[in-house]
């Protein structure tokens, strides 16, 4: 039968060797400094062995009572942080977190949520952007907007669904195409902008059947789709933007897109929820809200791509 030593000494223990002192344990704990002692003596009897070597009014730990004190010190970290987050979210239920890629962030979900908070009065939404391609598990989160490959992640604890993929499509200025991509040029000569985490230029032209006539003569390297585009919108090169990323100035006659193909993405933005964690009327909302939004968006995205003469190809018709 699994034996329970007592959370009071525990309690007191912890206190007395994080402060390396009784008194202090004492004042801290609001109790009376035999009232301590005699706790921290009934664990060292209860567990068999010393815990504390005291001299004088030095106290230093024993190698028993340092490691009890390290898994204790972890152990009352992560009481005070799952308290601390149940307590929060009881007290703000109508408070939503949502991490998601800075990309999505900044393209797409930064534009549209508006919306969402002028029609739900009384919610609010904590919008944190992440690095691309960082998954940390140490946050408390209600949603979280990621992309990746389809089966890349399972994580324990986390419940997945497919929110959307994109359009790939090769976009630069009408100077720059004007340039670089006439009649009788090969598009492997041009500058050309890479996502170091999103190089599909290979694959792209090999499902679009474009040609690149050999490999990229010229090329710089960023760390974010939406840095490539920024120097494409100044007619520094070309590059891949997505529908989310680059429709907007495509729209605007910022971009052109030279070759009037555009290939579904292989990847896809995932939506993860805490698994087990009850909805909220808040997050149903919200939910409900993002999945329209999105939907409305990609049926919005293939008009505008239909009008300006440019194919969508499915990868299930290319491979």
């Amino acid at each position: 039968m699994r034996k329970h030593q007592s959370l009071t000494a525990l309690r007191a223990f912890e206190a007395v060797a994080r402060l390396k002192s009784i008194s202090s344990a004492a004042e801290e704990l609001h109790v009376t400094r035999p009232a301590v002692s005699k706790q921290v003596t009934l664990l060292e009897s209860d567990i068999g062995c010393a815990l504390l070597l005291r001299s004088g009014n030095t106290i230093r730990l024993t190698p028993a009572g340092n490691e009890l004190f390290l898994a204790l010190r972890q152990a009352f970290e992560l009481i005070h942080s799952t308290t601390d987050t149940i307590s929060r979210r009881a007290k703000q239920g109508q408070h939503l977190r949502v991490l998601v890629c800075r990309d999505f962030a900044s393209s797409w979900l930064a534009g549209q949520v508006g919306a969402f908070l002028v029609a739900n009065p009384g919610i609010s939404v904590e919008i944190t952007a992440e690095k691309n391609g960082n998954f940390r598990m140490d946050e408390d989160f209600d949603f979280r907007i990621f992309y990746e490959m389809d089966g890349a992640r399972v994580i324990a604890g986390l419940e997945e669904a497919e929110l959307c993929r994109w359009i790939d499509m090769l976009v630069c200025t009408e100077s720059f195409a004007a340039s670089y991509l006439g009649e009788g040029r090969n598009p492997g000569d041009a500058p050309y902008l890479i996502d170091a985490n999103y190089d599909i230029w290979e694959e792209w032209c090999a499902l679009t059947g474009i040609d690149p006539s050999g490999p990229r003569r010229q090329q710089t390297v960023f760390n974010e789709t939406t840095l490539c585009l920024s120097v494409a919108a100044s007619g520094g090169g070309l590059t891949i933007g997505d529908s989310f990323l680059a429709l907007p100035a495509i729209c605007a006659g910022e971009f052109v897109v030279p070759y009037r193909i555009g290939l579904v993405s292989a990847q896809r933005y995932t939506l993860f929820k805490p698994q087990g964690r009850q909805a909220t009327p808040a997050s149903r909302k919200f939910e409900a809200w993002l999945r329209g939004s999105i939907k409305a968006y990609q049926a919005s995205v293939l008009q505008v791509l239909a009008d300006k003469g440019i194919r969508v190809l499915e990868r299930s018709a290319t491979c």
